[in-house]
């Protein structure tokens, strides 16, 4: 399921019908994996803020026990507060994880090991809101490569200093597929937020609706046929597996 809410109207509608208020009241808690490793700054733009409140907003009416999730080498919570959100944290008493300091477990997905946080399997409810880009000459990033940046650093070093996480580009593809996979057999994902500012090949803009669907494949495809973008390799991997 994807549903549409123009920019500007409450998202809380549409988290309604998708189901999020019902499930949310039986399960009693909810993790949020954001876009946030390093603090927003021109032309790489994060999870939006006033969308985050929202959601979190939304949880708390149910007086559900929330965390905030990412992988950003210590720094998250200083990320948050350098995006306005420190005093929201502190009124709703939001947990604030640091994916890449977390205790794992290895799940082999083919034939890769993958090192995933335990913490995803403390809550009863996940919810992914990513930052969707397209530069130039990188890959498309939204709702599967989001779980990227969910596997702590620390697992993924090989002694280079290409990115965060160098082992995943020595086949990138093919580990993005991979650990998307191992998150949803590990701790599975129900939801899936996407709107704010985004960054592609012909510049940064501001999404015009805001998307919530129940299933990051098929939320990632439909992004792309709407940008005009083809599917990068590991979206195709994806839709084979089925």
């Amino acid at each position: 399921m994807i549903l549409s809410v123009a920019k500007g109207d409450s998202v809380c509608t549409a988290l309604n019908e998708i189901g999020l208020g019902v499930a949310t009241r039986k399960g009693g808690s909810v993790l949020i994996k954001v876009n946030l490793a390093r603090p927003p700054e021109p032309g790489h733009p994060r999870t939006d803020p006033s969308l985050l409140t929202e959601v979190i907003q939304y949880v708390a009416q149910y007086r559900a026990r929330c965390a905030v999730v990412e992988g950003a080498d210590g720094f998250l919570r200083q990320n948050i507060e350098s995006i306005g959100l420190g005093k929201l944290i502190q009124e709703y008493r939001v947990e604030i994880l640091d994916l890449d300091l977390e205790d794992t477990d290895c799940v082999v997905v083919d034939d890769e090991k993958h090192y995933l946080p335990k913490c995803l399997k403390d809550y009863d409810l996940r919810l992914g809101m990513p930052v969707t880009t397209k530069r130039p000459g990188m890959t498309f990033s939204n709702n599967v490569k989001l779980f990227v940046g969910a596997v702590p650093r620390r697992m993924y070093q090989d002694g280079g200093a290409r990115a965060p996480r160098p082992r995943v580009h020595d086949d990138l593809h093919k580990s993005v597929a991979n650990i998307y996979r191992a998150v949803m057999a590990y701790a599975p994902f129900s939801l899936f937020v996407n709107s704010g500012r985004a960054m592609l090949d012909q510049g940064q803009i501001d999404l015009d609706q805001i998307l919530v669907g129940d299933d990051a494949l098929a939320l990632d495809r439909f992004v792309l046929e709407q940008l005009g973008l083809e599917p990068p390799e590991y979206i195709r991997r994806l839709a084979k597996v089925g």
